[in-house]
């Protein structure tokens, strides 16, 4: 037997951060060899960090992009790492390969700014139908264009244009972002203008309005 959710049932995204939104027409282009892409998500064994490693392996070596690596825990305590300690194993497996700085916000929201101003385009996580991503948000607030996976909200939210089902794929979309300036600068508008109904006042309306 069902249950009819119908005008019961109001999914109201999170906002996103204002701190981290700036214009895209202040972007300038990456120049080849200077383009950096930044994955900032935790990175435990579900969200699917070892296909990214494979993806990483192959960006850095392949094509002209450098990589930030975003380490969002730190030092994790002995109780938690006994728990899961894919988190350490993944970014071990990534800061030994060339070209991919491992970095860390240290919980500090202007630092956070300043590595995401820092690069040049996202890569979204390929956690298994990933259903929601804050961190993609953050990107595109910031202006930067971000690639993905086709599965779950990704394939819904992400340009079509930046979508990959295979890593050739990827890696021509990162090669083409890295390369090619006006590719760059629609995708750059694009990804700022996709957050732009998430800005708070946007959605507190939306949350009022689910109340009534």
């Amino acid at each position: 037997m069902g249950v009819d959710l119908a005008n019961k049932l109001h999914v109201v995204p999170a906002p996103r951060d204002e701190r981290l939104v700036r214009n895209p027409a202040d972007i300038e282009p990456p120049d080849g060899d200077g383009a950096v892409g930044v994955y900032n998500h935790r990175l435990y064994a579900h969200y699917g960090t070892a296909q990214f490693t494979a993806l990483a392996r192959r960006l850095v070596a392949e094509t002209p992009v450098r990589l930030t690596v975003m380490d969002l825990f730190g030092n994790r305590s002995p109780e938690r790492v006994r728990l899961d300690a894919s988190p350490e194993h993944h970014r071990d497996q990534l800061a030994a390969l060339p070209r991919v700085t491992i970095a860390s916000d240290r919980g500090d929201r202007v630092r956070y700014r300043n590595l995401l101003a820092g690069a040049h385009f996202g890569i979204a996580p390929f956690r298994a139908g990933c259903p929601w991503s804050m961190s993609v948000i953050d990107c595109q607030g910031m202006g930067l264009p971000v690639i993905a996976p086709r599965s779950g909200w990704l394939a819904k939210h992400i340009d079509p244009e930046l979508l990959f089902d295979t890593a050739e794929q990827a890696l021509s979309i990162a090669a083409r972002l890295a390369t090619d300036a006006e590719f760059y600068r629609v995708h750059a508008k694009r990804a700022h203008a996709s957050v732009a109904d998430l800005a708070p006042t946007t959605v507190a309306a939306r949350y009022l309005e689910a109340l009534q």
